[in-house]
């Protein structure tokens, strides 16, 4: 019983909405209302700076990484830590405190990362931390951690479940950007229909 809670807790946890209540308490800006309904810590960044953006990203991973925490005092079992870890990347993306809208997850991804294989995760971002400083770009760093960690538990000769659950995670990711594609190009189609029916007698 207490591993089905700690798994809920996991997903309240990431559910926890830090992106809308940072750009809300800092700028005044609900997120809900605005942009392209992604509220991430890049939405904070673009409209508030770099202070509230590291802000948001410091309480995403650190709900991750206390999601996967939470799990290892409650339980023994490895399984019980890794469905934490990835609910708590579920509630972040379709968060029920925002009606099922989030962020892709990636910080969060990081945290949970962070908190059930530390070791092999910084070894994975030492591989990312050059790239990140010449293009600036977080998505490619994101992509050459995911790449490489599997790599790192790989040549470590860890568990297959373990090598496969970054890819697993980074799946979500995917998932929600097609959904925020999916409900971009609707939202067009919305203002299209809206535009013609104003011009029709």
């Amino acid at each position: 019983m207490a591993d089905i809670w700690v798994i809920f807790l996991g997903y309240l946890l990431g559910s926890i909405p830090s992106a809308r209540m940072v750009a809300k308490m800092v700028g005044g800006i609900d997120l809900c209302q605005e942009g392209d309904g992604r509220i991430s810590a890049a939405a904070v960044y673009r409209r508030l700076g770099p202070l509230p953006f590291l802000a948001v990203v410091a309480m995403d991973v650190g709900k991750g990484a206390l999601a996967v925490s939470s799990a290892r005092l409650v339980s023994d079992s490895t399984m019980v830590r890794l469905v934490t870890g990835a609910v708590a990347v579920v509630g972040h993306s379709w968060s029920p405190f925002l009606r099922f809208r989030g962020g892709l997850g990636a910080t969060v991804i990081f945290g949970v990362l962070a908190g059930l294989m530390i070791k092999e995760f910084l070894i994975a971002g030492a591989f990312a931390l050059v790239p990140f400083l010449v293009t600036r770009k977080s998505g490619l760093s994101t992509a050459i951690v995911i790449v490489a960690l599997p790599a790192v538990l790989l040549v470590e000769r860890q568990p297959w479940y373990l090598v496969v659950y970054p890819l697993g995670l980074i799946s979500f990711m995917l998932l929600k950007k097609l959904q925020l594609r999916w409900t971009a190009a609707h939202r067009e189609v919305d203002k299209d229909v809206g535009e013609i029916r104003e011009v029709l007698p």
